[in-house]
């Protein structure tokens, strides 16, 4: 987009077009540079007024890439539908122009621009759009022939004449609306191009629950608004996207408000009063206009004011426009006033008051395409791939920005987090680069502030006594009030951004003496929904910090702890001046706690399995032998079942048998402090494994479903004389000689990994349970072994049967074996829901039935399994986004009203195959599961996966 932005600028200034004409082209960006731009020059459209591949939407929230118009020309620098002229089309030299017609005329009829123009640098078109009749072909001649056709042309596409054309239309009344003061507007409009791309936020209604979008604050707010924000959260941009929203509504409708922008410094400076700012902008650009004939303007059909900055203003002057605002308003009641503030300085005005909300994911990502996207087809989401701490950050948009900016220059997101606080902390405090003074003073009074707060808001009092015993004036206070930094709540004080307060706090507690600090990391509040705990490791600059902190954040959550890896401060330089055999064992010892503390504390159910998974033997506790190698970068470890009395660490090249592992630091992108990240990988690795073997605890709907499953297994494996009917004493006869037998993989015929004791637990919790055989529940419920294809009443009462125990098997799962984090596992939050299943049955030769699913919260247990309904397509939400958007809408408010988080709505929508419930996973494999275990094990491989995606993969 820039470069061509360059190609048109150029191209102003090319030789007379009508006796240059290219002969040939080579492709279709040939076309484009060296016919289609210079004949829209010689036409009399201004580089302002070409728009190169223009988006055209044709329906709003599309998902996807908006299909582009090579060229739209405008009627000057402001692209909407009102203001659009003439669509180009350009195809490659050979390409047939009727393709190149339908997609330009669906572009110009969107766009409501009356002409399409059209060429392959071979021939040339013009047509008419007509809004009730078929468009019409009005011009066509050979590229060569142009010169000699240069009257038709110039008649029937150059600026003027379409112009003129659009005038006859009452829907382009934009033209004739801007011809009163068109050249203020346009010469408004192109000072602020720059915020062309800014996007509409959200605001919310002091002292109601209203919540309103910006784009409809010119409408809804007829006498204007304010609007408060802290630093940094896009008041500036705001402000000048209304002011242009403003020229473009006037335009549309020529009785609707002239606007003026108003910055309050500008103002103040000037030492004029609001009117005569507004007659001097005016009237550098319209002369004659006086302030007499603007205040009659007022008084007939009023103005749109933005005042933007006025907590930049001084307190006399605040106090000065005040009254201003006050009397204007009174005087010109056609008139709006939008204020942009920092909430404490706010203008004492009878105006709505809204607070403007922190960045939606919506808004996100709308500000990631305007900062990243340069117009290529190569342009790809990578919010995503933010941080959960840094992707909460970036709901402040400077923030946002920052990471941003830091990405376009590295192409990964910063993983240090002390310079963008740093950046964020001298926006806040707005204090000049070269007063150091001001600038360390109000920091170590936000500090005290922050400090004093961690708990609760405190007195006005308190921080003045406070600032007293630090030796800071008291003024201080006032300054940074008033640059809302601080907060006033009443008698309270507090810091206006709490992840700015848990910097300031995390920052002067790593000042303090290591020793202090030690015996304070045992005992300090760690709370999980607060930046302190990863901001804290982010700064503790020594290896012994770390390493009792690391044990105290496994207390707080995965994502937490995950987080704290990524940003933990480098303490390599440290590490490198210790010995080899120090070294090895430092690294060893985290390397070690490293599995077992976040094994402890997120998944102790699954302790001995995962360090069977780990070593290869059974056991209850690890040790670790091995090196790491300073100078090759090399580490080289086995971990293994410790024996009683036997060291848990030891410095020694390790040997078999056993799992020896071997790490190449620099390939593998990890510092020399990076034992925890090697550690976790390992610990991924080892959890998710568990869940393939399904070797995780749960209660009777589990162990009925498993014990059938792996029965259906030895049966078909080792010819266990099992069958799907067995009473469970007889199956518990069978399975005692082989107590202490395990299954392990094949090579050749299974991955399966389990215990035989593991089937006599099962059977135990099934007697304790009441239950005293197994249970092949569809074959209870009509399902017909023998053939391909069930009668529909059975398929409805076989699939509402598995989908009831799938959500029951893995709610039973989630509380037994991840108590600690099931809150996090992003299915068990809507659960029970309701599913909705359409099967589509597929003709020979192909067979079998498509399962299309989506599902409604539950308001009980009881209700929980499926309807099923049979079609011969897929339903209209699987093939209309607009649908399934109304859907998503729909099942997040159902959420919320029964008080289930509605942030993830996992497996909502989709299709599946229908099982044909022989005991093979969908990738062919048997492994005798029945499939409402298949689809437990996915689920739990999905939501594990998404709880360990915050992991960082190398520093």
């Amino acid at each position: 987009m820039r470069n061509w932005m360059r190609v048109i600028g150029r191209s102003a200034e090319m030789s007379d077009f009508w006796s240059n004409i290219a002969a040939s082209f080579t492709n279709e960006a040939d076309v484009e540079l060296r016919l289609v731009v210079p004949l829209l020059h010689a036409l009399g459209y201004e580089p302002d007024d070409i728009a190169p591949k223009y988006p055209v939407t044709f329906r709003e929230g599309r998902l996807g890439r908006k299909p582009e118009a090579d060229f739209v020309c405008f009627s000057g620098p402001l692209r909407n539908r009102d203001a659009s002229l003439v669509v180009v089309e350009v195809k490659a030299p050979g390409e047939a122009l009727p393709d190149g017609k339908l997609q330009g005329e669906s572009y110009a009829a969107n766009l409501r621009a009356p002409l399409l123009l059209l060429t392959n640098g071979e021939e040339l078109e013009i047509w008419q759009l007509k809004a009730t009749q078929e468009s019409e072909r009005v011009f066509e001649s050979p590229v060569e022939s142009l010169t000699a056709n240069r009257g038709t042309i110039e008649q029937l596409l150059s600026k003027t004449t379409v112009v003129d054309y659009c005038r006859t239309f009452q829907v382009k009344t934009i033209l004739d609306a801007s011809s009163d003061f068109g050249r203020y507007e346009k010469a408004e409009l192109k000072r602020t191009a720059r915020y062309a791309a800014a996007i509409d936020r959200t605001v919310d209604r002091v002292g109601s629950a209203e919540r309103v979008e910006t784009g409809r604050l010119l409408e809804e707010c007829p006498s204007g608004c304010i609007v408060v924000a802290p630093s940094g959260y896009g008041k500036t941009m705001l402000s000048n996207r209304l002011f242009r929203q403003a020229i473009e509504k006037r335009w549309r409708d020529a009785k609707a408000r002239l606007a003026f922008d108003i910055p309050i410094t500008d103002l103040e400076e000037t030492a004029v009063s609001i009117v005569a700012f507004m007659q001097r902008r005016l009237s550098a650009h319209q002369p004659g206009t006086s302030e007499s004939a603007l205040v009659d303007y007022l008084r007939v059909t009023g103005a749109t004011i933005l005042c933007d900055g006025f907590d930049k203003a001084s307190f006399r002057f605040q106090r000065h426009l005040t009254t201003e605002m006050t009397n204007l308003l009174r005087d010109y009641p056609l008139t709006q006033i939008f204020v942009f503030s920092r909430e404490a300085a706010r203008p004492n005005v009878a105006l709505p008051l809204f607070k403007l909300a922190p960045l939606t994911d919506d808004e996100k990502r709308e500000l990631e395409r305007n900062n990243l996207d340069d117009g290529s087809d190569h342009f790809s989401s990578i919010i995503g791939m933010m941080s959960p701490t840094l992707l909460e950050l970036c709901e402040n948009p400077l923030l946002l920005q920052l990471a941003l900016d830091y990405w376009k220059r590295e192409r990964e997101f910063p993983n240090q987090l002390a310079p963008l606080f740093q950046s964020w902390l001298r926006n806040v405090l707005n204090t000049e680069g070269t007063d150091i003074v001001a600038s360390i003073r109000r920091e170590r009074a936000l500090t005290l502030i922050a400090d004093a707060t961690f708990e609760a808001p405190i007195t006005g009092e308190r921080v003045l006594a406070l600032m007293e015993e630090d030796g800071v004036p008291a003024d201080v206070l006032n300054e940074f009030v008033a640059c809302d930094a601080a907060r006033v709540n009443g008698s309270t004080i507090e810091v206006q951004h709490e992840a700015l307060a848990d910097f300031l706090r995390a920052k002067k507690m790593v000042s303090g003496h290591e020793p202090e600090l030690l015996a304070k990391i045992s005992t300090l509040r760690m709370p999980s929904d607060s930046f302190f705990p990863v901001l804290l490791m982010a700064q503790l600059s020594s290896h012994q910090l770390q390493s009792a902190l690391w044990k105290r954040l496994t207390e707080v959550g995965p994502d937490v702890y995950f987080d704290a890896l990524r940003y933990r401060f480098d303490v390599s330089s440290e590490l490198k001046q210790l010995d080899p055999v120090k070294l090895s064992g430092e690294y060893l010892t985290e390397l070690l706690e490293g599995v077992e503390q976040p094994l402890q504390s997120f998944f102790p159910a699954l302790r001995e399995t995962v360090i069977e998974e780990i070593t290869g033997e059974p056991g209850s506790d690890l040790a670790v032998m091995g090196n790491v190698y300073a100078s090759s970068r090399e580490l080289v470890y086995k971990l293994h079942a410790r024996r009683p009395s036997a060291p848990s660490v030891e410095v020694k090249t390790p040997s078999f048998p056993g799992i020896l592992r071997s790490v190449n630091l620099d390939l593998s992108h990890y510092r020399l402090d990076s034992a925890r990240l090697v550690a976790v990988e390992l610990l991924k690795k080892s959890v998710l494994d568990a869940v393939k073997s399904k070797a995780f605890k749960g209660g009777v709907a589990l162990a009925q479903d498993r014990l059938l499953g792996r029965c259906r297994f030895l049966a078909n494996e080792y010819d266990f004389p099992l069958a799907s009917n067995m009473d469970l004493g007889a199956i518990e006869q069978l399975l005692l000689p082989h107590k202490n037998g395990r299954v392990s993989p094949s090579a050749f015929s299974h991955d399966e990994r389990f215990c035989v004791q593991e089937l006599l637990d099962d059977i135990a919790i099934l007697r304790a349970g009441g239950v005293s055989e197994l249970d092949p529940w569809w074959v209870r419920l009509g399902w017909d072994e023998t053939t391909d294809v069930q009668l529909e009443d059975v398929t409805c009462r076989v699939l509402h049967e598995q989908y009831r125990r799938v959500q029951i098997i893995y709610t039973e799962v989630a509380k037994t074996t991840f108590p600690a984090i099931a809150k996090e596992m992003s299915f068990f939050a809507p659960l029970p829901v309701r599913w909705q299943l359409t099967v589509v049955r597929r003709a020979p030769p192909h067979g079998g039935s498509t399962i299309y699913y989506t599902w409604s919260p539950a308001e009980t247990w009881q209700q929980a399994g499926a309807d099923v309904t049979f079609g011969d397509r897929a339903p209209a939400s699987f093939t209309n986004v607009d649908h399934l958007r109304e859907d998503v809408e729909r099942i997040r408010a159902a959420l919320v009203s029964l008080g289930r988080s509605d942030a993830h709505l996992t497996r909502f929508h989709g299709f599946t195959q229908l099982s044909d419930f022989s005991g093979r996973h969908y990738t062919g494999y048997f492994d005798g599961a029945t499939p409402a275990i298949h689809d437990v094990c996915d689920l739990l491989k999905r939501d594990l996966e998404w709880i360990f995606s915050s992991m960082p993969r190398h520093d």
